[in-house]
């Protein structure tokens, strides 16, 4: 029994470490970092105004290869059109100002099938409504962690899951609340990109 428990553990280590490694993508700083900019479309359903699609831009760094032992900063931006009937919702009931934060995830994916889900948390850009328009915000992540010594070289996928959580904090009558978003279509392709493990 201990010795599979220790197989397992060290095949969840080095997927971690996989991982860990390959979130470097969104290092801001690594030599030969290619910008990358991708359109998804979401679908969930808000209060009052019901089910909405919703148009997120989103803007990261791809870098060719990522090395052993370095230690990463990883941003994330999401530009986020929740559109006109959002917007039209929100001044209704008197909101003002929103705040709040989103969670995602993105999957890495090894050369040999492997993969592993991370959460990514950002923060939403505190806004002041407009008077009319669509509902539109920003909001931005980081994640830092070292790329640990031992990982295995090669190519790994880097792709942003279907699934995201919002959660809207505003000094309107809503008051706070969350939003469930998914993918629509649902086979848009999340891949950001590939990073080389060396």
């Amino acid at each position: 029994m201990l010795r599979k428990t220790g197989r397992r553990a060290a095949k969840t280590g080095i997927l971690a470490a996989v991982a860990a490694a390959t979130l470097g993508v969104f290092g801001a700083g690594m030599a030969n970092a290619d910008p990358v900019e991708k359109d998804f479309t979401y679908k969930g359903s808000f209060p009052i105004i019901g089910e909405q699609q919703v148009a997120v831009h989103v803007e990261t760094d791809i870098p060719a290869s990522a090395t052993r032992g370095e230690t990463v900063t990883a941003p994330v931006h999401i530009d986020v059109d929740a559109g006109q009937n959002a917007g039209d919702g929100l001044r209704l009931v008197g909101t003002k100002n929103v705040s709040g934060d989103i969670k995602a995830s993105i999957t890495v994916t090894v050369s040999d099938g492997q993969s592993v889900q991370i959460p990514v948390a950002l923060t939403i850009v505190p806004l002041e409504m407009p008077a009319e328009g669509p509902f539109t915000f920003e909001a931005d992540g980081t994640v830092e962690f070292q790329v640990p010594g031992g990982v295995p070289a090669g190519p790994a996928e880097i792709a942003l899951d279907p699934d995201v959580s919002a959660h809207l904090a505003t000094d309107g009558a809503l008051g706070e609340f969350d939003n469930e978003l998914t993918f629509d279509p649902p086979d848009q392709d999340g891949t950001l990109g590939t990073v080389e493990i060396k």
